[in-house]
């Protein structure tokens, strides 16, 4: 008697386990619409412009930290220039150090992400500017403004350079510096009408 007890005990627990496992349809169908609401109410807020600047910036930053590094390695100037028109970067490896671009030295062109452009900020990291790629000795070279870094690090002049989204959003302006004596490069933010230190 006993064993056909704890038998049906057992398959009535087992009949309300196997009932209770698992979601219905409808009740998956639910929450998908649920989280497709809140996707849809939350996707305006994201700004997605920011992302694509600080990528910007990065490119930005990243080329001009390599160019030095290069003209510390291989021993003979980097001249990175800047083609705002068009939105890229130019890296020359001069060899011959002589400032133009001669057959058998590599050129590299790096264009900015898409929807970012090289732009005049509303005001410069240190006051106002007269344009996108300033700097106090800056070369102009194949009709663009250049920096040169030499075979010390150093760079042939202090350099500012101001990125902004399409949409030019408070929020989406960033700049890149070059420390003249040192070929150091930092990156700014414009948060709240002040340019404050980026992390990349």
């Amino acid at each position: 008697m006993t064993f056909f007890a704890s038998t049906s005990t057992n398959r009535v627990t087992a009949r309300r386990s196997a009932s209770r496992g698992g979601f219905s349809a409808i009740e998956l169908l639910i929450v998908c619409a649920i989280v497709g609401i809140f996707a849809t109410l939350a996707y305006p807020r994201v700004n997605f412009t920011q992302f694509q600047v600080d990528s910007g910036a990065r490119t930005v930053r990243v080329a001009l930290q390599n160019a030095e590094r290069l003209a510390v390695t291989r021993k003979h100037d980097v001249i990175v220039s800047f083609d705002v028109a068009n939105r890229r970067m130019r890296v020359l490896e001069d060899v011959n150090d002589n400032g133009a671009a001669d057959a058998g030295e590599r050129v590299t062109y790096l264009p900015l992400e898409h929807g970012v452009h090289f732009k005049q900020p509303p005001a410069g990291l240190s006051g106002p500017v007269s344009g996108a790629v300033v700097g106090s000795n800056l070369k102009i070279i194949d009709g663009t403004p250049s920096v040169i870094f030499r075979r010390d690090g150093a760079a042939s002049s202090d350099l500012e350079v101001y990125l902004a989204s399409s949409k030019e959003l408070a929020s989406d302006w960033r700049a890149i510096q070059v420390v003249q004596s040192t070929g150091r490069t930092d990156w700014f933010r414009y948060v709240g009408g002040l340019w404050k230190a980026g992390s990349i």
